[in-house]
């Protein structure tokens, strides 16, 4: 069968394979875990330059949680050279907007409590972070994406 010409910008495959994650990504989540606070994500897909040329960054996550251990702050406050979408969707149960958890996010110095699936817009420079998810009833979609090509932050923001 020959190739389709445009099927390479159809991702249904983790192929980050040799994409090493964003540098104390794994610490972080190794120091949750010892300290018996985490919350579990299944990986669903990733795109970025290093896996379609000209791609923007985009990143996807269902977050469950685990052994009913209150989750903990994933990410800490940080900012990009790029324009950034959060996203938080519930997995439905008949209410497209129930949340099916609650989750905790900064923007700059402002704290807000999510329990209605919510898309966030974080314009170049916006520190936002750190982000909790506090309760999970459901399984939620976690995503980033931003229109640069690849993932980077800026770290020490408050």
């Amino acid at each position: 069968m020959p190739v389709k010409k445009y099927a390479k910008y159809v991702i249904t495959e983790d192929i980050r394979s040799g994409t090493p994650p964003p540098a104390g990504f794994v610490k972080r989540l190794e120091d949750q875990r010892k300290a018996g606070n985490y919350t579990t994500g299944a990986h669903v897909l990733s795109l970025n330059d290093a896996i379609v040329k000209g791609a923007f960054h985009f990143d996807a996550v269902w977050m469950v949680d685990k052994h009913g251990v209150p989750p903990t702050n994933i990410e800490i406050a940080h900012s990009h050279d790029f324009d950034e979408i959060i996203g938080f969707f519930g997995s439905y149960a008949g209410d497209a907007h129930d949340l099916g958890g609650e989750v905790e996010i900064w923007l700059g110095d402002e704290q807000y409590i999510l329990t209605k699936s919510a898309i966030i817009f974080c314009p170049s420079g916006l520190s936002h972070g750190p982000i909790s998810f506090r309760k999970i009833r459901r399984p939620m979609l976690f995503f980033t994406s931003g229109n640069g090509t690849s993932y980077t932050r800026e770290t020490g923001q408050e």
